[in-house]
């Protein structure tokens, strides 16, 4: 079995639990996410957490380097179709698992063969939640396989121009903002609820949420992307510049510094979406909004230093922030976090590192 292959890699004690052995997931395949989704209790850490291992299994099919294009599509497909799980739930999980030609040992992979234990626990949760989550994680599979229709006689997805690029992260990211606000604020919980003009402001600004994020994992990652057979800078914004878009970023050059710094401002645009959203939720939500808050500044804390470290990302250098860093934005934002004012205060201070920078 597939699951039992993945708690001998593990580590996994005989008999433990499956949400534990979740849990133990999210540890090895995400660090920013991991920290901010503890910050949740009851329901929503449950669901979050989950949600987050079942988008992940799709970024997983969609990156895996042994996998060709039409494969990737099939197996996206089969995915899709899980959801929302029905009463045969459990022999469509384990055929889609046992199907899984991938050969990958990390820990993406080991998510992946243990998709079985993560559908046990996501259908135990309400089902209002099921069929919130659901309904985004097909969306997102089923734009992941679209784009893989693109790819070329190398295996490289290419996206055109911003709105191609816009799109794809729509589907890999923007499809997260709106079930996050759903999830949190949406439905009827009534201790979950908000008024209807708070709901619909917060659904409004909930794709710019889930771009900014995605954009500044593209800009931090750029040539590691490339690598494995993607290229989110899209063709336009290279030819704009005089670019042979097959030479990437790597021209020590001010046309490449000019890409870099666009891809930079639009994540930056989503981002200044993205504080709104934040400062939107009601206060009464504090952990919903340090759910946010972190991740945003650390986004924001993530383009100030690939701007300072410009010459080495156009080399291929991946750059993050560090621990204390991390530290840092979590420790300040707990302290303002009832604060709008503050709130926009440490926003605007990272900000402006990100702004300063460009001129250095």
């Amino acid at each position: 079995m597939p699951g039992a292959a993945g708690d001998r890699r593990m580590g996994y004690r005989t008999g433990e639990d499956d949400f534990t052995v979740c849990e133990k997931h999210l540890d090895r395949v995400s660090r920013t996410f991991a920290v901010n989704i503890r910050v949740l209790r009851g329901d929503a850490y449950r669901s979050m957490l989950l949600a987050y291992l079942l988008f992940r299994i799709a970024d997983t099919i969609e990156d895996e380097p042994s996998l060709e294009a039409a494969a990737k599509i099939d197996y996206l497909a089969a995915y899709e179709n899980l959801f929302p799980p029905g009463r045969d739930w459990r022999d469509k999980v384990d055929r889609f698992t046992a199907s899984l030609a991938v050969r990958g040992n990390g820990a993406e992979s080991e998510l992946l063969f243990d998709t079985p234990r993560v559908f046990r626990e996501f259908v135990k949760l309400p089902a209002e939640y099921i069929s919130i989550i659901s309904e985004r994680v097909r969306e997102t599979a089923r734009g992941m396989a679209s784009f893989q229709r693109k790819a070329d006689g190398s295996g490289t997805v290419v996206l055109e121009d911003r709105r191609e690029l816009e799109r794809y992260c729509y589907y890999v990211a923007g499809t997260v903002g709106l079930m996050i606000t759903s999830l949190f604020f949406g439905g009827s919980n009534a201790g979950r609820c908000v008024p209807e003009n708070i709901y619909e402001r917060l659904r409004a600004r909930s794709v710019s949420f889930g771009l900014g994020l995605q954009m500044t994992n593209i800009v931090k990652d750029f040539q590691g992307d490339r690598e494995r057979g993607w290229c989110y800078v899209p063709r336009s914004f290279f030819l704009d510049e005089g670019i042979d878009p097959r030479a990437g970023l790597r021209e020590d050059s001010r046309a490449a510094e000019a890409v870099l710094n666009r891809l930079v401002d639009m994540a930056l645009e989503y981002l200044d979406e993205a504080i709104e959203y934040v400062q939107t939720i009601p206060r009464r939500f504090v952990r919903y909004r340090l759910f946010c808050l972190w991740p945003l500044l650390m986004a924001v804390e993530t383009l100030a230093l690939v701007r300072r470290n410009r010459d080495q990302i156009l080399q291929g250098t991946t750059v993050k922030i560090g621990r204390n860093d991390v530290r840092r934005i979590i420790m300040t934002s707990t302290c303002a976090v009832f604060s709008n004012h503050l709130v926009r205060w440490l926003y605007n201070g990272a900000r402006r590192k990100a702004d300063n920078a460009i001129s250095k």
